[in-house]
């Protein structure tokens, strides 16, 4: 079957707007301002026939995807969308020193080591590995239009792996709050159509 995906990052949350790390231990409400961009998301894809709604069980991304299930869609949440574990640099300012963990970690995966993680945090490997649990779940689900609302790094994996990319390559993949990435699988292949817009941000 073919299938046409919408993935998108939740809207702004108080946390975003301070540069204060969240990660999957963190579980933030948007803030007026991602509430609104959720809204104008609504607003410009509520004409689009989804079948499905995927989205984490972080409230961030919850909240960025309610006003779709108003309609009779099924929604789903999967665990396997959340936010990678950022360890003990979750809930802090990007200070000196939390900015030199991230940033180890990091490069750490740009080079091949993906078993690297900021302490008592999650590894790119088993981010990766959770996401192809996803991208195998999309394959084999009964639904044709799919919206998934899930969070930046995680989408940095998905697209990554979607697009037959190493994890070695995720800073390639930008994730704007409320970014949409247009993906479509047919002859078990996908392709990416659209990359990170925000078109439907702008009044």
């Amino acid at each position: 079957m073919d299938k046409n995906i919408w993935l998108i990052r939740h809207g702004e949350t108080a946390l975003n707007a301070k540069n204060i790390v969240q990660g999957q231990g963190i579980n933030e409400p948007l803030n007026s301002k991602g509430i609104h961009q959720s809204k104008l998301f609504w607003e410009f894809y509520k004409k689009e026939d989804f079948d499905l709604v995927l989205y984490s069980d972080l409230i961030r991304s919850q909240q960025t995807i309610k006003h779709f299930l108003t309609k009779p869609i099924q929604g789903v949440e999967l665990t396997t969308l959340k936010e990678i574990s950022w360890g003990i640099n979750e809930g802090l300012a990007t200070s000196e020193e939390v900015l030199l963990r991230y940033n180890h970690a990091v490069s750490s995966w740009q080079n091949g080591n993906l078993d690297e993680r900021v302490e008592g945090g999650e590894s790119a490997e088993e981010l990766g590995q959770r996401c192809l649990f996803t991208i195998d779940w999309l394959k084999q689900v009964e639904r044709k239009n799919i919206l998934i609302c899930s969070h930046g790094r995680t989408i940095r994996a998905l697209v990554c792996l979607l697009l037959e990319k190493p994890l070695s390559r995720m800073e390639e993949v930008s994730h704007k709050n409320l970014g949409l990435y247009r993906f479509l699988f047919q002859n078990g292949k996908w392709t990416c159509s659209v990359k990170d817009d925000i078109t439907h941000l702008i009044p």
